[in-house]
């Protein structure tokens, strides 16, 4: 434990020199990518450390994230990794920006791809390991010793393994929350944060109503990324209304985005009607939280694992604020809400020229070590036994209890994978819902259509559509 507090506090005593770096969108000063980590044409990482150039003479492992809310933690672990372990390994760290799933598919595609590299999430892992061939399988470096530490049921089909494979190792898990002002909500008269859409809306509707001649605004979201707007908020609160996953009724083996209607109708009413931050549709995530943390916006959905970093490290605010779990169309939870992610997180090139090294790499980044003080600094909530049971409990989550992990999150079955769908995905379309560009019955009876045939398709092809008879969003019975 002594360890443990050393590391942690040489960490945060980082945190304020790092705090430019972790906001900018190009390399730190004297960071340059190079060797087996160099940055695609076009990538925005935010490089750390001392440039490659430093490691001559050792076995480079490049590891790619887009956590930069840890950034400032994690740079003093990897330079002390870098000088002091004895298997000749230098770690060459990125943390990317915005585009990362595209800058990732560049990398394998053009190369150099990382040694090491967090998952993107873009695809199903089935799609990763089998299709594009990325991931290393760890399983041949675990000794049992090693896979205990992880807990019961800790690899899972699908979201981390492949039948006797292991592609990646349990780290953190992170759900969807509803962010806001709690300052902004005194002001207005607003005693809690909303449990049902009708709320939402109507808080949203009462601060701009009050507060947008100062520029304050009820509500925001970072559309400018339709995947990743989409995915954190209006998929979550579908699923945790009763609704489908990404559209997919596993009850019926079809896609049916009609759970999405009364979502969509919330959340057009208050972006097509002026109660929304104004350009948020051209929002990405870091701008929007820049705003928040003016004090500008009320409400808005993000990631339980990163806002508490942001707003100490990133985006140090005085705004005094807090977090809520997503409010459902009637109020109550009819649904396990999807993790935003959990099981897995990281991975090893399959065609890395050093998985030894690679797999040392792992273990530093997995290690008791890490991720002990890591959960005490409430970077994440930590999904390692062995790491948490070693360490404090989180501040931020004894003063956010809604940062846990809750028992109405989880992960849900993986959807269909290889589902190639003509013209426009449902992320595209959903956004196009939100801002009144595309009428929602239409859009609904459109993605049926579509996603139906190509997933039919699919199923003529060959592969077995998944139906679960006695699935519902709450018991979640795989059964056949």
């Amino acid at each position: 434990m002594k360890k443990a507090t050393r590391i942690l506090a040489a960490a945060l005593a980082v945190v304020l020199t790092l705090a430019l770096a972790a906001c900018g969108g190009s390399p730190s000063a004297g960071s340059t990518p190079a060797g087996s980590g160099s940055a695609p044409a076009g990538s925005v990482p935010s490089g750390s450390g001392p440039a490659p150039a430093a490691a001559d003479g050792k076995i480079t492992i490049a590891y790619w994230t887009t956590n930069r809310h840890d950034q400032a933690y994690m740079t003093p672990l990897i330079e002390e990794f870098n000088q002091t372990n004895d298997k000749n390994i230098y770690i060459d760290y990125q943390v990317y920006a915005d585009n990362y799933s595209q800058m990732l598919d560049l990398a394998f595609s053009t190369g150099p791809a990382p040694d090491v590299f967090q998952l993107s999430g873009s695809d199903p892992l089935e799609i990763v390991v089998n299709e594009k061939g990325q991931l290393l399988d760890l399983a041949p470096f675990m000794d049992d010793a090693y896979r205990a530490r992880f807990g019961e049921g800790a690899f899972v089909e699908g979201i981390n393994a492949i039948g006797d494979g292991i592609y990646s190792l349990p780290y953190t898990a992170s759900a969807a929350r509803l962010f806001y002002n709690q300052d902004i909500f005194s002001r207005v008269g607003i005693k809690a944060p909303p449990a049902t859409l009708d709320e939402l809306v109507a808080d949203a509707k009462l601060i701009t109503e009050q507060l947008s001649g100062e520029g304050i605004y009820g509500i925001s979201g970072n559309y400018k990324s339709a995947a990743s707007s989409v995915s954190r908020s209006i998929d979550m609160i579908v699923m945790r209304s009763g609704g489908t996953r990404g559209g997919f009724d596993y009850k019926t083996g079809t896609y049916d985005f009609s759970s999405y209607k009364p979502v969509l109708e919330a959340f057009r009413e208050m972006y097509a009607t002026g109660v929304a931050f104004p350009g948020s549709e051209s929002l990405d995530i870091d701008p929007m939280r820049t705003q928040f943390a003016a004090g500008k916006i009320g409400m808005y959905i993000s990631i339980s694992h990163a806002e508490p970093g942001v707003y100490a490290n990133q985006f140090p605010t005085e705004e005094k604020w807090d977090c809520a779990q997503l409010p459902t169309v009637s109020g109550k939870v009819e649904g396990k809400q999807q993790l935003w992610f959990g099981g897995s997180n990281i991975g090893i090139n399959a065609a890395t020229k050093h998985p030894d090294e690679a797999w040392e790499v792992m273990k530093f980044l997995h290690s008791d070590e890490v991720m002990g003080p890591y959960h005490t600094a409430g970077l994440g909530t930590v999904m390692i036994p062995s790491a948490v049971e070693s360490a404090e409990a989180p501040e931020t989550i004894s003063q956010m209890p809604n940062l846990a992990i809750s028992s109405d999150d989880q992960n849900w079955p993986p959807l269909p994978a290889g589902v190639v769908v003509e013209g426009k995905d449902y992320y595209t379309v959903v956004v196009e819902c939100i801002f009144g560009i595309t009428d929602i019955d239409s859009a609904i009876e459109d993605l049926n259509t579509r996603y139906n045939a190509a997933y039919d398709k699919l199923v003529e092809s060959g592969v077995e559509r998944i139906v679960y008879p006695n699935f519902d969003p709450i018991e979640q019975d795989t059964s056949k």
